[in-house]
């Protein structure tokens, strides 16, 4: 997986990590700003999603 995240977020070592959101798996692909992008593993479908959903769920 190759990083396109800038190295210094507070939240870096959180990409290539699976994560429980919404009942299913994602995986964080990277991160930017206040958000988060995840992958679902079940299709492959990816969004954006708020740093704080996923870490303070």
């Amino acid at each position: 997986m190759r990083r396109i995240t800038n190295p210094k977020h507070i939240y870096v070592d959180h990409v290539g990590t699976v994560v429980d959101y919404e009942g299913e798996k994602h995986l964080i692909t990277d991160v930017g700003g206040g958000c988060f992008k995840v992958v679902r593993l079940r299709d492959g479908c990816g969004r954006n999603v708020e740093i704080r959903k996923i870490l303070h769920h």
